[in-house]
């Protein structure tokens, strides 16, 4: 304790406060390492790009802010609490001035700049930390600073490039590049002069008709027809609404293009794969077979593990023009298979979003309280309407997250249109084609620029659709009773059903696995070995990079979002708000929207990354870091916050009480965050596509290229190896899960 307290007094008599530690330690990286780089690559150092070499700039704020804020501190010559904001100014102004220069110039980010910027705003939290402009020590003002820039730089910032770019050419404001976009046939093409129909005639008829059923619906839902405009409004809102949805229907029942296709493939495949998982998830919570509820769980996992358009590569191999059960069993010729298209791909992402479904359906139906079915039976009441409701109307929120979640994700699919989409466009591949084989930024940022309408049209719908209404079952006391049986006749239904779903999908993958060992699938059914042997020497290399890059991208995000629900639920400061929403944004952008940004915003400049590995890994993290984020939130809502006041009573610090206290705590959440992050990073293809080149290409890409040149075997091949290996390495991580809770039980038992 002497040694503390003579430490303790020496630094305040010589002003060494944190904010003036931090801020000498940015003038001396400042002093040791270049500002700039030449290129891409971060190293060697290239001391051309030093701050005495340079011309002069802002970037001479540094030594400026560093000696005035060290002053400051020692001088006292105003009050404490004008100190700490002349500090953070002074840090901030010069963080400003080194990032006004790069810009301004064009000079590519250093180790010097990287470094400086990152310890001014250090300098500039924990300043405003010490006069509680933000509540909280110098952990948690320095990480507010840190978590904004970089959900700012990583996430804000490269989607406000792509509506700039779409908005902004050749130094015009104008909105050209929409109209071209849309009267282009590629986005949607309605007169077809080579049909007998007219296709606008035909989709005018559908907006009379919801015009006319919305009227309809409207008198019905009130009773009476007056003349005052309280009760006209809603048959105007009710009449443009189904006029609305009347044009929706039209353009995409006879519509063609990018747009038709990609609304009408998530109109089937949104509802389909919801209904499905929910016809699961009721299943597997009341039914009376122990091994269907075990073969559910299993199952469930499938779909996480296996690349995106990996199912719509194993329907070619059975559903195909050549495939097992199209071909050979049922004779179809390769010229009239209906596949592809608008079938094939609606059907895989069926099969993809159900699993889905049934988890987070699971969830919603686990929730509920089951004295209120027991009571409602009581009643006397029959299972339909108990049905009706008491369990439908509870588990909305829940069908609604899958709708939106099942809709967001086959809007937003990158691959498996790819794959079975045939001669159909669509909205997530327009844009990698504009991109990559037009050559044209403004187009590619137009497609981005509707699909991110479309998914926040989707949100707003659903948020609509379960209005204000309360759902709250969990009161703290604990539930009694059993949940309802199924009839044993649905109950037959649906296990038909799922048995159905389980010997597809069974199927599906057993046919990959042998895809892998056969010359030429539906040609030549001679068993080798060649495809592993081609894999292992073109394939693995590439896969063991991916695999290396995954493992960096997964523990920064699940780090990075555990501090984040930390500072969004345990503290309040001015952007919090933003903080949390700029975070999750990223999760809920299509990838190849998310893909076009980073290409936008870290091509060229100071922030030039493409070409590297570095831009790849943090383009994964901040896709991935929000499951992390809500996962330790969850976790966090259950922590009790006497625990962190009995440490800060303690004398530790946020940052000791973060690593001691409520990590542990929070083992399952960060594990959960973390598992996710690897294995969403290794079968990550849609925004990564973007982003990879001839040194650093990764496994789905490559994948990817193999099913389009036709190299199905040796493409089959690695989808089993990675399969395989994901579901080894989940395994691995849960045993050791359920291990480490064991023995912590036991502990707590003693």
């Amino acid at each position: 304790m002497t040694f503390i307290t003579l430490r303790d007094s020496l630094t305040a008599h010589r002003g060494l406060t944190t904010p003036v530690v931090w801020a000498l330690v940015a003038l001396a990286l400042w002093l040791l390492l270049p500002l700039g780089r030449p290129g891409r690559a971060f190293f060697p150092l290239n001391y051309d790009f030093h701050a005495f070499a340079l011309p002069p700039g802002f970037y001479w704020l540094v030594p400026v802010a560093a000696v005035a804020i060290w002053l400051l501190q020692t001088t006292r010559l105003i009050s404490m609490d004008r100190i700490s904001d002349w500090q953070a100014a002074l840090a901030l102004s010069a963080a400003g001035g080194v990032i006004f220069f790069l810009f301004g110039t064009g000079t590519h980010f250093g180790w010097g700049a990287l470094g400086t910027v990152l310890a001014l705003l250090v300098s500039a939290g924990s300043a405003l930390s010490s006069n509680s402009r933000i509540r909280g020590d110098t952990f948690v003002g320095a990480s507010v600073f840190i978590a904004l820039v970089f959900v700012t730089v990583f996430i804000v910032f490269p989607l406000l490039l792509v509506l700039r770019t779409a908005v902004w050419i050749d130094g015009t404001l104008t909105l050209s590049q929409f109209a071209r976009t849309f009267a282009s046939p590629l986005f949607l093409f309605l007169d077809n002069p080579f049909t007998e129909i007219s296709e606008m005639g035909r989709v005018t008829t559908m907006i009379w008709i919801g015009a006319v059923t919305g009227a309809g619906l409207s008198v019905w839902r009130t009773g009476r027809i007056a003349l005052s405009w309280r009760m006209i409004r809603p048959i105007v809102i009710w009449t443009l609404s189904g006029m609305a949805i009347g044009w929706a229907l039209g353009i995409m029942i006879w519509g063609r293009g990018a747009l038709p296709s990609s609304l009408l493939v998530a109109c089937i495949a949104a509802p389909g794969g919801t209904a499905l998982g929910f016809a699961l998830a009721l299943l597997g919570q009341r039914t009376r077979s122990k091994p269907l509820r075990g073969m559910l769980s299993v199952v469930s996992v499938l779909p996480f593990i296996t690349p995106p358009f990996v199912i719509g590569f194993a329907i070619i191999f059975l559903l195909g023009r050549r495939g097992m059960v199209t071909y050979d069993l049922l004779g179809i010729s390769p010229i009239d298979n209906p596949l592809y298209g608008i079938p094939g791909v609606a059907l895989s992402q069926i099969l993809g979003l159900a699993p889905v479904a049934y988890l987070i359906l699971r969830g919603s139906l686990n929730g509920l309280n089951p004295a209120l079915e027991e009571a409602a039976r009581t009643l006397g009441a029959s299972r339909w309407r108990v049905f009706c409701d008491i369990t439908w109307p509870l588990v909305r929120p829940g069908i609604a997250a899958s709708m939106l979640l099942a809709t967001i994700e086959s809007i937003s699919d990158f691959g498996t249109p790819l794959v079975l989409g045939g001669d159909r466009n669509f909205l997530a591949t327009e844009v990698f084609l504009a991109l990559t084989g037009r050559y044209s930024q403004p187009e590619a940022a137009v497609y981005g620029t509707v699909l991110l309408a479309i998914v926040a049209l989707v949100f707003v719908g659903s948020r609509v659709v379960l209005g204000a209404q309360g759902f709250t079952t969990v009161t703290g006391k604990p539930a009694s009773g059993a949940f309802l049986p199924l009839p044993v006749w649905f109950e037959a239904i649906l296990t038909a059903v799922a048995l159905f779903w389980f010997v597809f999908i069974l199927a599906l993958y057993l046919t990959i696995f042998y895809g892998s060992f056969v010359q030429l699938w539906g040609i030549n059914n001679t068993l080798t070995f060649q495809h592993y042997r081609e894999f292992w020497q073109v394939g693995w290399p590439v896969l063991w990079y991916t695999i290396k890059l995954s493992a960096a991208s997964a523990v920064p995000a699940m780090m990075l979002g555990g501090l984040i629900a930390y500072l969004v639920t345990r503290h309040r400061f001015l952007g919090r708000s933003y903080l949390e929403l700029g975070s999750l944004l990223s999760f809920a952008t299509p990838g190849t929207v998310m893909g076009l940004a980073y290409i936008l915003a870290f091509n060229d400049g100071a922030l030039l990354m493409t070409g590297t590995s570095a831009v790849i890994v943090l383009a994964l993290v901040f896709r991935n870091m929000p499951v992390a984020i809500r996962a330790s939130m969850a976790g966090l809502s259950q922590i009790d916050r006497s625990l962190e006041e009995a440490s800060s009573t303690l004398k530790a610090g946020s940052g000791v009480t973060m690593v001691k206290v409520l990590a542990p705590l929070l083992l399952y959440p960060l594990l959960a965050g973390l598992i996710f992050a690897f294995v969403s990073a290794m079968t990550s293809v849609s925004q990564v596509i973007f982003l990879v080149g001839a040194g650093n290409n990764l496994a789905t890409v490559l994948l990817l290229s193999w099913v389009e040149q036709g190299r199905l075997g040796r493409a089959a091949a690695m989808a089993t190896v990675m399969i395989f290996g994901l579901l080894a390495l989940i395994l691995l991580l849960l045993v050791v899960s359920r291990r480490v809770d064991v023995r912590n039980s036991k502990k707590g038992m003693k």
